[in-house]
């Protein structure tokens, strides 16, 4: 049986998307954020256009661009196909596309999913515009491309049944390097405000539609980086030391410091109550001091950090509920 047309443009569209996560994926490319953000509209418009013609019967005009037709009057009521220079019917973009979509009832997309095409486009605009994406947005263009990719698996297995698992849709993390690049122009004076610009309106856009993870569309997905535990002789040590020459240096600011140590004495008896036969007793205490040792489970920190002689207190990571929880189930 033959395939119907639109199965041809969601397989190009697939290999739109896959090209574009290799070519981010590559170590050393130095044209990566711009390509990838280019090759990705393009896989989108695909899709888009696929799911078009899947709702009209694999009729062409569906996506195609008609205009009044120019009469030795002027333009008439009757329309034609608007022809490129080869003389080929011009089909309509991404984003018309995607309004297209927009509208029906059901298998359609949503405004975070638009809005993630938009900035999608800024960063390709601002690429082929003599602007290069510089270190200190690497972060913000991931967050915006890896809510792509999930956007886009999401419309191809709901709309096509398309099973994308075995490309591993994924995108690498934000490399060890400070965010101490800017947007560079051919403009000389232009290169911090065209940075600021462009970073703004990402962020921006970001706080606007935040990420949740059970909506199927998201502008943007959040993107951390953890240092975990591994007892993997091959994985890249992270030594916690101050003394040591060979210990990779890491800053953490008190933004950081509470993100990983968000729990004080009371918060953590009160999460440990949830445990059968727990008790804040002297066994408790024993369980906990030595833990306290440990920077992987708690801090102390000056309530004033300006002052060495201010009062101290402790501060716990979430991850010291395991090692207390174990001892009493």
């Amino acid at each position: 049986m033959r395939r119907p047309r639109y199965g041809y443009l969601v397989e190009k569209a697939t290999q739109a998307a896959v090209a574009a996560i290799e070519v981010y994926n590559k170590p050393g490319f130095k044209y990566r954020e711009e390509t990838f953000a280019i090759l990705m509209l393009n896989a989108w418009e695909l899709l888009l256009k696929a799911r078009i013609l899947k709702a009209n019967r694999n009729k062409l005009r569906s996506i195609e661009v008609w205009e009044p037709k120019v009469t030795k009057t002027g333009k008439g009521k009757r329309l034609a196909p608007k022809k490129n220079r080869a003389g080929n019917t011009m089909t309509i973009g991404v984003l018309p596309g995607a309004n297209i979509v927009r509208q029906y009832a059901q298998d359609s997309i949503d405004d975070h999913a638009i809005e993630n095409i938009s900035l999608l486009m800024e960063i390709r605009d601002n690429a082929i515009h003599f602007h290069n994406v510089g270190r200190d947005l690497h972060k913000r263009v991931q967050e915006v491309g890896a809510a792509a990719l999930r956007n886009f698996a999401f419309a191809a297995r709901k709309w096509f049944d398309c099973d994308l698992s075995q490309y591993q849709f994924a995108l690498m993390p934000v490399a060890f390097e400070t965010p101490a690049g800017v947007i560079q122009t051919v403009f000389g004076d232009d290169t911090k405000g065209a940075a600021g610009k462009l970073a703004k309106l990402l962020a921006d856009q970001e706080r606007k539609f935040p990420f949740e993870a059970a909506k199927p569309f998201n502008v943007g997905v959040e993107v951390e980086l953890r240092f975990v535990r591994n007892s993997n002789a091959q994985a890249m040590p992270v030594i916690v030391s101050p003394n040591d020459p060979n210990a990779i240096r890491v800053t953490l600011s008190e933004e950081d410091m509470l993100k990983r140590y968000p729990w004080d004495y009371r918060t953590l008896c009160k999460a440990l109550r949830k445990t059968p036969n727990f008790k804040e007793n002297e066994r408790f205490h024993k369980l906990r001091r030595p833990l306290e040792d440990d920077p992987r489970f708690c801090r102390v920190r000056l309530l004033d950090p300006r002052n060495k002689k201010s009062s101290k207190q402790r501060f716990y990571s979430p991850a010291i509920l395991d090692e207390i929880v174990k001892h009493y189930v």
